[in-house]
């Protein structure tokens, strides 16, 4: 099984045996049945009789730890649970360096910033000493060579003369 760090007990909730989660990472939490917690021997498996989003994190129930003082020996101890549960969100590609080759201009330069307006991403190069804004949208892109970091594009007709004007 591979195991994920989560989060770590930050404190205790309740005089029950129950602790405060403080994630850093998102998980599918209603499909976790157990959870590992760091030992002196490894890492021992602890089963889960509840788990809840509150404010400050998740609460957590766990079996066999029925009162305070066990839930204080966790306090700080790191969170594992099974990789299958995060919930991973795509990561967005970094353009950042990469060398943007227009089919009409030739070698614009390299992306020095990367921004989302809500509807596409855009990219930012300086070419001939002006800023350039590119929308990054596939009917645009020509190839993308990701071992040499090479955007080939094809910028629609006068959008880089646009930046390049000086009136």
């Amino acid at each position: 099984m591979d195991l994920s760090v989560i989060g770590y007990f930050s404190k205790t909730h309740g005089v029950k045996g129950q602790l405060i989660i403080k994630a850093d990472k998102e998980f599918f939490s209603e499909d976790v049945k157990a959870i590992f917690i760091e030992t002196s021997t490894g890492l021992a498996p602890y089963f889960v009789k509840e788990l809840s989003p509150n404010n400050s994190g998740y609460i957590i129930e766990l079996e066999d730890v029925d009162a305070i003082e066990k839930a204080k020996l966790l306090i700080g101890k790191k969170v594992h649970i099974n990789t299958d549960l995060l919930d991973e969100q795509e990561e967005e590609f970094d353009w950042k360096g990469f060398e943007v080759i227009d089919s009409k201009f030739g070698s614009l330069g390299t992306v020095f910033n990367v921004s989302d307006n809500g509807h596409q991403v855009l990219l930012s190069i300086m070419f001939k000493e002006k800023e350039i804004i590119l929308p990054l949208v596939e009917d645009f892109i020509e190839k993308i060579d990701e071992n040499e970091k090479k955007l080939f594009f094809n910028a629609p007709e006068g959008l880089i003369d646009v930046y390049l004007d000086d009136n």
